[in-house]
């Protein structure tokens, strides 16, 4: 299929009524259908805030036990960095101070005062440690904001902490800083918090991306964390929730909280496909009812448009089709009339009534056609009847004829009578009178003239070579007479060539571009016919030109000591429908 039919395909397909009122109709409910669809989506968000602030809460209490500890580690770093720098150099009272402390708070297992030199003599351990190759101690001294951080193995507890640093600087001078060690055996999830919707696992960090505590495994707390976000880029806002898949096409859910502001922070990871999760948020589905209810009100539009109109469209459509190939009207209008809008029933009753209206005119146009044709046969009929009935007289009158030349000139004039007469035969016997076929006629026309015109003995050798070729009857009588006429004198003026019969050659056919050529040729010699009996009055010649001038024919005459041949070429004319007489 070409692309210009596939074209004209398509807009036809776009041209049809139902097309064009679905797609009116689409542009009509599209202002209603864009706001039910913005309606929908604001419905959407608003859900999806809601279900994010709700695991938000939920990240905030499930992580309540590690704010509160590090909270309170966070505040007695920061009250004891206006003491310890006091009795840093008295290692008995700076031991007696921090074990009461340690009394009044057990969760904290070491809390001490290294200096600006990392040296530790001043703890609760009771003992002197050198922290000066310590990463804690170098990052003491370069920042001097309190920070929070993991050992996972302990200078003094050779075990997992968490410490809590307050950096002491005077005047700019950095002169040690306060530690607090938290274990991480003491720190884990609220069992309050374990409800009956409850995070995968929930991970603190600090405001460098390093993770504190993780509610699993502290070990694989990093498999479970964000593949596109670092934890680094979650700090520094407030609460904020996402949703990302895992490699595994796990869904997830992190929700991202403050503990301890600027300091650390929690994240929980939520199952996304929990069925708790999926009740509590806006399925993102229904934002699409709207754009089904779209759809739909368009099914419902051309359904009843099909049923109410274009059904009854098409049928009509087949039955005028129907009435154009075949001429053939319904016999009864639709039996579901009832659903037939009352238009459509009147548009159906004025097409049958057309319809039989059209076939009675064209049955009187024919039986008028009819009776014309049978009077043109009739009066072509007569017509050649008077002809041949003439023709008979001016035999009687030939045969009392005295001289030769009387003879001769009656003879031609009886030729070209028998000449008409044979076209109005071939007139009255055509079915068709609009067109002939002028090959018949010709060829009847020849075989007439070689009966009366070649006397016996004389051995004339005829070659006849004519086409069938329809042409109107305006063209194919002037054709028909103009042939008798160059026949009669081929007759006439043959001759026998030296050792040879004399020949006459007829050809006519059509050249296939719209024009056709008629050729007479005859032998020369010494003529049959005594030169005394030939008729000398030059109208043949005269009528040969009037011939031509009908047909608009050119002709050109051949003429050597051999042979003569005469050749006619008109345009055959096209045939277009003859005008109604009303």
């Amino acid at each position: 299929m070409s692309v210009g039919s596939l074209m004209d395909r398509i807009k036809q397909r776009f041209d049809t009524l139902a097309f064009k009122v679905v797609f009116f109709l689409s542009l009509a409910l599209l202002p209603i259908g864009l706001i039910a669809v913005n309606q929908s989506r604001a419905v959407n968000q608003q859900a999806q805030q809601r279900l994010e602030l709700a695991l938000i809460a939920w990240t905030d209490l499930a992580a309540s036990g590690e704010r509160e500890i590090i909270q309170r580690a966070s505040a007695a770093a920061e009250a004891l960095s206006v003491v310890l720098p006091v009795i840093k150099d008295d290692p008995d009272a700076c031991y007696e101070v921090l074990n009461d402390y340690l009394d009044q708070s057990p969760r904290f297992s070491l809390i001490g005062f290294p200096d600006a030199n990392g040296q530790m003599t001043c703890s609760s351990a009771g003992e002197s440690f050198d922290f000066s190759t310590n990463p804690v101690y170098e990052k003491a001294k370069s920042t001097q904001e309190p920070f929070v951080d993991i050992r996972v193995s302990g200078e003094v507890s050779e075990a997992s902490v968490i410490v809590v640093v307050h950096p002491v600087f005077s005047d700019g001078i950095f002169e040690g800083y306060v530690v607090v060690s938290i274990p991480h055996s003491d720190i884990g999830v609220d069992p309050e918090a374990e409800a009956e919707i409850s995070p995968v696992d929930v991970i603190t960090y600090n405001v460098e991306g390093v993770v504190l505590t993780s509610s699993l495994n502290l070990e694989t707390a990093n498999d479970r964390l964000p593949k596109d976000r670092s934890l680094k880029t979650l700090t520094g806002s407030g609460p904020v929730a996402f949703r990302e898949f895992q490699e595994n096409a796990d869904n997830r859910i992190y929700t991202v909280t403050p503990i301890l502001q600027g300091m650390v922070y929690a994240i929980s990871i939520w199952d996304g496909d929990a069925e708790v999760l999926k009740a509590a948020s806006f399925d993102v589905s229904a934002s699409l009812f709207p754009l089904l209810m779209w759809l739909a009100s368009l099914l419902v539009a051309y359904m009843t448009l099909h049923g109410l109109v274009l059904r009854h469209i098409r049928r009509l459509r087949r039955q005028m089709g129907q009435f154009a190939k075949e001429r053939t009207v319904p016999r009864e209008l639709a039996q579901d009339g009832q659903s037939m809008a009352q238009e459509l029933r009147d548009m159906e009753s004025d097409f049958v009534s057309m319809a039989q209206s059209l076939l009675h005119d064209e049955a009187a146009m024919e039986e008028a056609v009819r009776e014309k044709n049978i009077l043109l046969k009739e009066v072509h009929h007569r017509v050649k009847n008077n002809l041949q009935l003439i023709s008979s007289i001016m035999n009687m009158h030939m045969r009392k004829a005295r001289t030769a030349e009387a003879k001769s000139v009656l003879s031609r004039l009886q030729d070209r009578i028998l000449g008409l007469a044979t076209v109005h035969r071939n007139l009255y016997q055509t079915e068709n009178l609009n067109n002939l076929n002028a090959g018949t006629m010709l060829s009847e026309m020849v075989g007439q003239m070689l009966s009366v015109g070649v006397a016996p003995g004389t051995d004339i050798k005829v070659t006849r070579d004519i086409e069938d070729v329809t042409m109107y009857p305006d063209q194919a009588v002037p054709l028909s007479l103009l042939t008798a006429e160059t026949m009669t004198n081929a007759l006439k003026y043959v001759g026998k060539p030296a050792d040879a019969r004399p020949w006459i050659d007829v050809r006519f056919s059509e050249n296939g571009d719209g024009t056709a050529t008629l050729c007479v040729a005859n032998s020369k010699g010494p003529t049959l016919i005594e030169a005394e009996d030939a008729d000398q009055t030059g109208l043949g010649s005269k009528l040969i030109k009037s011939f031509l001038i009908q047909l608009g024919a050119e002709m050109t005459v051949e003429d050597t000591d051999t042979h003569y041949v005469v050749t006619a070429t008109f345009t055959v004319a096209d045939f277009a429908p003859e005008p109604l007489d009303y």
